[in-house]
């Protein structure tokens, strides 16, 4: 179900950066369909039952967006545009609406973080390399696994794993940081040593910024469902993920090895989690208007 919706404010605050401290969501629910993603509790709230086929279109964004960013109240703080849904999953094909968002941002210089699992942002890569000349744009896609069979099960409607690399070094010196996130490392099936060693040689092969990690973490409703794929596509290890998510956190024992493989590889292809999103120096507020 697909749905087209008008919306009062489009910005949304957190306290905690992740990257950035204010979100932009062109579209509620996702039809990339990330078996893990922490979002799919907030269909609930809409009286919605399913994140990755019950669609909220906001066909008003950009317009709101840019009632938002003319308030006098706002500091031109970084913008991350699809923080719990993807902005380039299917639905844009046919809406359009990142053009018109651009186009605001454009207007008001404001910096944004774009991250995307889809190779449909090649689309916008003329606009975004116009608008990287007049404000900071920061990119970012995530992986978990270049193998297809468990990509395809994991992540359906995302791009494969090697594209999204390549895709993201097409906008190497067009944004100011280009940003891997190897996330979720998923135990048993994305965490074997050629993934992890893909991973890293790709990323620095291909000249991309940074590399920032993070082992599945199953919280509230979405482990029971991740859970469910486990065991109907990948019952050889069932029971054994099973043990190593007694809780919503993966065992300790199991995280500290994993995270020594990972400083080793960092060491090894000089490539480190030390991303930081755009602060309010003099040199951003020089970004300006008049």
């Amino acid at each position: 179900m697909i749905k087209e919706i008008q919306s009062k404010k489009v910005l949304t605050h957190h306290p905690h950066a992740f990257p950035t401290n204010w979100d932009l969501n062109p579209y509620r629910g996702c039809t990339i369909g990330c078996k893990y993603c922490f979002a799919q509790y907030s269909h609930k709230y809409l009286g919605l039952d399913d994140f990755f086929k019950d669609i909220l279109v906001k066909t008003d964004v950009a317009q709101c967006l840019d009632l938002e960013l003319h308030q006098k109240s706002w500091k031109r703080e970084q913008i991350k545009i699809g923080g719990i849904t993807d902005l380039y999953q299917h639905a844009e094909k046919r809406y359009e609406l990142l053009p018109k968002i651009f186009d605001v941002i454009k207007k008001y210089r404001n910096p944004i973080f774009i991250q995307t699992k889809s190779n449909l942002i090649l689309r916008d890569f003329e606009i975004i390399k116009e608008l990287s000349k007049i404000t900071i744009v920061d990119i970012a896609t995530s992986i978990s696994s270049f193998d297809e069979r468990v990509r395809k099960v994991i992540e359906p409607g995302a791009s494969s794993a090697v594209e999204r690399m390549e895709m993201l070094a097409r906008f190497k010196g067009i944004a100011r940081k280009t940003v891997v996130g190897f996330m979720p490392i998923i135990p048993l099936l994305s965490d074997t040593d050629e993934n992890l060693e893909t991973t890293f040689r790709m990323t620095k092969e291909l000249g991309l910024d940074h590399l920032v990690t993070s082992i599945l973490f199953l919280r509230g409703e979405v482990k029971p469902r991740f859970l469910q794929t486990i065991q109907a596509r990948f019952p050889e290890i069932y029971s054994e993920f099973l043990q190593l998510y007694s809780r919503s956190s993966v065992d300790e024992k199991y995280a500290r090895n994993l995270y020594r493989k990972l400083e080793n590889l960092r060491e090894k292809h000089q490539l480190f989690d030390d991303y930081k999103a755009v602060t309010m120096t003099e040199k951003h507020t020089q970004l300006s208007l008049f």
